[in-house]
Order: C-alpha cells, then sequence, then structure tokens
C-alpha cells in the first residue's frame, strides 16, 4: 500500500484527490490545504474545495497558517512516514525542509509543459499568447519554483474556443487519471527524473483585476479575444465607454474586414461590432456597469439608438 500526504486548495485539485483516494493501493494519511479564507460582500468564510471534498471522504484535513519554520507541522509530516508528498495547486512554496520528509519525494502537477510557464498562472498564460497546445508536468519538487526534474509529460491540444474555465477543468481530468499510475512507476523506477532544459525557461506571473482592462485602440482583435479566454471566468474583460464601465462576456474575431475604425462601437447587419487596432471583434454577450448582461440587439436598442 503506498501511503501519500495530499496538498491542494482549489477545484483543479479535487479530481486528483478523488482519484488517489479511489485507488485501492494508495492511502491519502491527510490532506493538506490553505485556511478558509473569507469570501464574497459578506466575508463569510468559506472552506477551500478541497477541504469540501476531503470532508466529503472522511480524511484527515490539515490547514496550518504557514509552512516555513512551523516546525511542529514539519514534525507533524514526519510522523505520518509517508512515501509520497503530492502537490496540486496547493498555492504555497513547499519550504526545503519539508521536501524530502517522504520516502520518495515530492511530487507536483504542474499544468504546462515545463520548462515553459514556471509560476502561478501557467493555463492562463497559454491561452493569454495563443497558444494552439499545452499540457502537464508530473515533477519531483525542487527549491527552485517549477524547476523540478521532469518524470512525465502529456500534451494537450487548445481548442479555438477553449477557456480557462473549460481547458483547466479538461487538465485537471487528464491529471486525475494518470496521477496514480505515474507514483507506482516513480516508486518502482520505470518513471525516473529528468533535468529540465532551463535554458529554455519561460515565467508566468499572477494576474489581478487591473489586466481585465482593454484598450481596443492599442491592442488587436486576436489579443483581445486570447485575454477573454484566458480570464473567463475571473477576472473577465471590459473596457471603458463614456466613462462607464463594460464587460464584455463573449465574443469572436470576425474573419472579414469593414470599416469599423479602433475603439469605436457600432451596429452592423445586427451584429455588436468593437473596431481595434487590428481587426475587429464580434461582441456576442455584454453587460454594461450595473445592469444585466445584455445580448447584441438589447445593448444596440438601449445603448446605441
Amino acid at each position: 500500500m503506498m501511503k501519500i500526504v495530499f496538498f491542494g486548495t482549489p477545484e483543479f485539485a479535487v479530481p486528483f484527490l478523488d482519484c488517489l483516494y479511489n485507488d485501492k493501493e494508495i492511502e491519502i494519511l491527510a490532506v493538506v490545504t490553505q485556511p478558509d479564507k473569507e469570501t464574497g460582500r459578506k466575508r463569510i468564510l468559506t472552506p477551500p474545495p478541497v477541504k469540501v471534498k476531503a470532508q466529503e471522504l472522511g480524511l484527515t484535513i490539515l490547514q496550518p497558517e504557514k509552512l516555513k519554520n512551523n516546525a511542529e507541522f514539519i514534525e507533524l509530516l514526519k510522523g505520518l512516514k509517508a512515501d509520497f508528498f503530492v502537490v496540486i495547486a496547493y498555492g504555497k512554496i513547499l519550504p526545503e525542509e519539508m521536501i524530502n520528509i517522504a520516502k520518495y519525494g515530492s511530487v507536483n502537477v504542474h499544468g504546462s509543459l515545463l520548462p515553459k510557464y514556471r509560476g502561478a498562472s501557467p493555463i492562463q498564460s497559454a491561452l493569454l499568447n495563443g497558444d494552439k497546445e499545452t499540457g502537464l508536468s508530473i515533477i519531483n519538487i525542487s527549491e527552485d519554483l517549477d524547476a523540478g526534474d521532469l518524470y512525465l509529460l502529456k500534451k494537450e491540444v487548445i481548442k479555438e474556443d477553449d477557456t480557462y474555465e473549460s481547458l483547466s477543468k479538461r487538465l485537471s481530468a487528464i491529471g486525475a487519471i494518470i496521477i496514480p499510475t505515474a507514483l507506482k512507476d516513480i516508486k518502482n523506477g520505470i518513471l525516473t527524473p529528468i533535468e529540465q532544459n532551463h535554458s529554455k525557461a519561460t515565467k508566468c506571473t499572477k494576474f489581478t483585476k487591473d489586466d481585465a482592462l482593454i484598450n481596443p485602440k492599442n491592442e488587436e482583435a486576436e489579443k483581445i479575444y486570447n485575454k477573454l479566454r484566458a480570464f473567463t471566468p475571473w477576472p473577465g474583460i471590459y473596457m471603458i465607454i463614456k466613462n462607464k464601465r463594460f464587460k464584455i462576456l463573449k465574443a469572436s474575431v470576425m474573419k472579414e474586414s469593414l470599416n469599423v475604425k479602433s475603439g469605436e462601437i457600432k451596429a452592423v447587419n445586427k451584429e455588436l461590432l468593437l473596431g481595434t487596432k487590428k481587426g475587429i471583434l464580434i461582441i456576442n454577450e455584454i453587460q454594461p456597469e450595473g445592469k444585466k448582461p445584455m445580448q447584441p440587439h438589447e445593448f444596440i436598442n438601449g445603448f446605441l439608438r
């Protein structure tokens, strides 16, 4: 029986936890997740998705406020005598003193084909840059962020209409299926670690609400569309029209060329079009500030007439 400690926090990690739990050759000794956080306008204390799933499965849950210099927590982990620490979108970096506690080390599943997109937003970055392919990397955790040796790469095609929501769900489902076998193969020496090509490493950062603002006069339609894909469902994208915020919820890039000036929003043949620095964006759903989402004809009747 393989014994593991699972580290994870968001919805992305839940399918991994579920598949590992349902493998009869794996025992989950404990689930480590981030502390509950206040969410929403009412600041309601809310558990992370992984905690909710762990409670459902009846697993031991640990929520340390910090990892580094936490002697009590480190001693607790040592006492568990795990074969692996499995880290899936935990949200905190494991300190060096913790990485090698488990017998076979700490294994991480990262949402890119490493060494590309090391950092906090690999899936969003792939969409933002218009990549046609991405995937998952199973690595041995090292002191440097996402720089550990590679055990396995799993490629996945990015669909033209993929958003962060759809692509992350698909990658999560794929990873959940392969992680139990990967751990067994690592333990049995079938999968051996290979050093990453560090000279080809690229990094990505965490996005904020400030990244959601678009400027059609300075940005191309394709770039805006990719930003919409990357930032759906959060933080979304918006533009300023007459000092008001308009959130673009659904859109596509127009193939043919029409006379729409950059920064101009106009109705053409019942379509709502946005002129950009290069190309035209077809707006399929838009939400004015303080109002409900609108279809193009509703926006045209309410704001362009």
